[in-house]
Parts: structure tokens; sequence; C-alpha cells
């Protein structure tokens, strides 16, 4: 067996299943191997180099270290090429043996030898000082320093980042005081900075009807739409390749109603957004990842804002305007596909447990899809969760269902369920410490929910932009200052009723808060009157 910095990972656990175990033990950057589909995705492309880069450790010991552990396994011979070494094509590590007094480490025998084993000059930096230097480039970066130089300071004394890193970053500069909004305004500059680093970091992957298979599946198709909605406005251009130039407008006369349809046909992405922001989102901040679901789901609203602005523009029939803002969508729809894979994505992988994929899995049918439908080659080996009741009101769980006391009569749970799924309004219920505690799961809901809220902090189930109203609502209700609030909106054209009600316990205590969400269109359009001896 040979070993060099450019082994592969994947090759090696693979032949030898052992050393999974033997690498979580050297580092806990390698305890993420455990993980079945983090291996087989970038652990199926990463090297030892870039898994000691990852790991804040020197490659060739990281190289020693394997060796012993396939000699306290196996009898095979083991030869190293140490990094730096000619045709290795990296660059040089440690002083050779000669020079340190080391023992030489061509062909390993088990003896214990020193190279690798102290750090070097232009070895990979600690996590601490890693993380010291990325806030700092990041501060800078807000404080309005060129990015060019900054990204060859990142380039020479980092070298390369992942999505996850990108996030850790976010979420530590966050704790730290840096606004959220201060993080939205710049994050397309952070992956700008990084870009080089990212552009290298291997691509994820998963299988067929995993969630991030289904969202990797959706974008591919949203990139051939977006680059079609690009090519079309750009080719309209009064001065070919001109993209400062104005539309021509017999161009846009032939070809608006074609890029009116694509556009229409690339606003499918919003229920993409969507799952992201209710089934992927509240696992990640249950793993204490905030600030960049936060961060992402603003973004999420400004491309709703594109669209609508897009499509305002279109009615308005003015070409310039019109074929510009369908271009400013497309772009803004790539740069998020861009965040999602080189970022998000890769973060989620490192983050979740097969378990929580699950939970997001469970409740994806629900809210549906843009333009793919989910295969079935990825099962979960934990399932969603034991003993929850399914959507006709059963338990999973055997036994016999305990009515439900209630002061004037009891019910078994399963007609409870029904009873409030039959109801016209859409309820959710945010408990006494504003985590959702129930929605009711009716065939047609008004707003989108799934039963990953269950659990989530309320404030984190709103856009960052209206959280304040509904702090300012419930600290209303906890003091006793008010029991109501009432909205009323016009979407799709749809008339909403959306009432909030403080519940509270027979001695005053607050309890929580109860959301009723009603389409009251047909019922604002009654008149005269239909008695019951009139019904048929």
């Amino acid at each position: 067996m040979h070993l060099a910095p450019s082994t592969s990972i994947h090759d090696l656990v693979s032949e030898r299943p052992y050393l999974i175990d033997v690498l979580a033990d050297f580092a806990p950057a390698f305890a993420k191997l455990k993980n079945p589909l983090l291996r087989n995705t970038l652990g199926r492309v990463a090297t030892l180099q870039q898994a000691a880069d990852i790991a804040g450790l020197e490659v060739n010991g990281l190289m020693l270290h394997i060796t012993r552990g396939v000699l306290d396994h196996s009898s095979e011979a083991v030869t190293i090429v140490p990094k730096g070494a000619p045709g290795t094509g990296a660059k040089p590590g440690p002083k050779p043996a000669a020079e340190t007094g080391a023992s030489p480490c061509a062909t390993a025998c088990g003896t214990p030898c020193d190279a690798g084993q102290a750090p070097a000059s232009g070895s990979p930096l600690s996590d601490a000082t890693r993380m010291d230097t990325l806030k700092e480039l990041i501060r800078e970066l807000h404080a309005g320093a060129d990015p060019a130089t900054l990204k060859a300071r990142f380039a020479a004394a980092v070298g390369d980042i992942s999505g996850g890193d990108i996030a850790r970053l976010e979420q530590a500069m966050v704790a730290e005081g840096l606004p959220e909004a201060e993080i939205k305004r710049l994050c397309s500059l952070h992956v700008d900075l990084f870009k080089g680093a990212l552009d290298e970091a291997p691509a994820v992957s998963a299988p067929a009807g995993h969630p991030v298979r289904t969202y990797m599946d959706e974008n591919a198709k949203a990139m051939e739409v977006a680059d079609e909605i690009i090519s079309q406005v750009d080719r309209m251009h009064r001065t070919p390749g001109d993209r400062t130039s104005p539309i021509d407008e017999m161009a846009w006369s032939f070809s608006s109603r074609y890029v009116k349809e694509l556009l229409e046909d690339l606003a499918h992405i919003e229920v993409h957004y969507t799952r992201k922001e209710n089934q992927l989102f509240p696992l990640l901040e249950e793993n204490g990842i905030e600030a960049p679901p936060k961060v992402m789901w603003e973004v999420h609203d400004d491309i709703r804002g594109l669209f609508k602005a897009a499509r305002a523009a279109m009615e308005n029939l003015a070409a310039t305007a019109a074929a510009l803002a369908a271009r400013d969508a497309a772009e803004a729809v790539k740069d998020m596909v861009y965040k999602e894979e080189k970022v998000l994505f890769p973060m989620a992988l490192e983050s979740l447990t097969e378990a929580q994929w699950a939970r997001v899995r469970h409740g994806e049918d629900e809210i549906g899809y843009a333009w793919v439908t989910p295969g079935d080659e990825w099962t979960p080996q934990t399932p969603y969760l034991a003993g929850v009741a399914d959507t006709a009101g059963r338990t999973r769980a055997g036994g016999a269902a305990q009515l439900v006391q209630l002061d004037t009569g009891a019910l078994a749970p399963n007609v409870l369920n029904q009873m409030l799924r039959s109801l016209p309004v859409d309820l959710s219920f945010v408990d006494a410490n504003d985590r959702v505690a129930y929605y009711s799961d009716v065939p047609h809901r008004i707003f989108p929910r799934s039963a990953a809220v269950i659990g989530r902090n309320v404030r984190n189930c709103h856009p960052p932009k209206s959280v304040h109203m509904v702090e300012d609502i419930l600290a209303r209700f906890k003091a006793g200052e008010r029991d109501t609030a009432e909205f009323w909106i016009e979407l799709g054209g749809r008339f909403l009723h959306i009432r909030y009600f403080a519940v509270r316990d027979t001695d005053g205590s607050y309890l929580g808060c109860l959301e009723v969400s009603q389409d009251v269109t047909d019922i604002r359009a009654l008149t005269g009157q239909r008695r019951l001896l009139e019904w048929s």
C-alpha cells in the first residue's frame, strides 16, 4: 500500500473500513467519516492533504498515524511518499529527516519516527487561529477594505475554506455582536471573498430521495431556465455585447412573451425556498446554526421581491425595464444556487444526523416540489418519530388510545385530531415558551406548515423583517395588555383574515398564543340569505 498527500480518503476507508475509527480517534474532524452519506460525498473526492488541512494537521503526521493503524490491524506493508517528495507536486513540508535528526520514513516498519510530528513553518493554522484570521478579514470587508486585497491575504494566510466554515464564521460573528442585517447586506461579498477556495471544494452529492439530492435536482432545472432568460435578454441589446445599452423594442416584441413564460417557470423555485424555510432551517436551528438560515431567508424574500418587480415591469410593457428586471431575478436565483451548493448543503450534511434528515424528508411532500419528484433510493435508517399520529389520526405505536378529557366531554385523540382538521381555518398554537406546539394539518392550508416546525421558536417561523411585530404581540399578551390581534390582507386575489388570541388558564396565567387564519373571500361575497331548509 502507498500513502501520499494525493491519496483518496474514500479509497482508503472503502478498502480498509477499520481506518474510519482510526481516523476518528486521531482528530475530531474525522468523526464525520462515520456518517455514510458524508463519507460517500465529500469523502469520495477528498485527498489526505485536503483532510489534513481541514483538521488543522500536518499531512505527514496524518500518514504516519494511518500507517500505524494499518500495521495494528494487518500485516500489510505500507510505503509513505512524504509531502514535498519529488514527483508529488506538493509544497515542501517539514525538513528532511537528515536535517532534523529523525529516522527516514520511506518504508514504514512500525518503528516510531519524528517526521511530521512537530509543527513546521507553512503548516496549516490551528482552528482558533484560522477562525480569528477569517473574522479579521470579514471585519475589514465590512469596514470597506478592498476585496481584492483581502482575497490575496486570505489565500496567503488560510488558503481554503468549506461551506461549513463560512456558516460557522457568520454564526460566530453574529454571536459577537455583528447585526444579522449586516451579514445579509454583505453575504454575497463573503462568498465572493472565498470563491476561489469554494470552487475547488469537492461537490456534494446525495442519493435519489435524500432532501439534498432533491434540492440539487431542482437547482439544475433552475439554472437551465435562468440561463435561458439571461441569454434571451443579452441578445436584445441594441449594441451587441453592451449590456448597458437599451433593449431593442422590436426584439423585445418578438421575445417578451417567451421571456414572461420563462420567468413564470423560474418562479417555481419559490416552492424550493419555502421547503428550505420550513423543513431544513428548523433542524439547522436545532443544532445551534441560526444566523445563516435567517440571512438566507431574507435573501429568499429579496428574490421573491425581484419576481414581483419583474412581473409588474412586464405588465407596464417597458422593454428595457421589463427585460432587465427578468434578468435580475434570474441572476439572483443563480447566485442562490451557488450559495446553497457551496455553503448551505455542505454545512447541512456536516451538521444533521440521519434521524434529522428523516425529519426533513417527512414533511416535504406536504409543501411540494419545483419541477422534480424525489426518488426512493435513499431510505433513512431511523424512522421519523415512533408514536406520532399520522394524517388519519391513528397512532403508529400500539395500544389503546386514551380519551382526552375536556370541560364538556371527552374525545378520542383521533376524533379530536379530525375535528380540528375539518375546521375551515388554519390553527397554530405557540406555547408559553414561544415554541410551536401544534398546527392543524388541514388539507388545504393557507400558509405552508410541516412537521419540522414543531418545537421551533416562533420567531424563526417569520421573515426577519416582521419578527419585531411578532415579539410585540407576544409581549403584550404575556403582560396581559392585549388578548387579541387582528389583520387582513389580499394575497393572490383572495382576502385573508388572520387573528391571534392569547390563551390563558382559569387563573389567568398565560398558556400560549393561538393563530387562526381563514380565507374569507367567499364569505365576504355572500348576499341575501340561505336557510337550513334550503340546503341541498
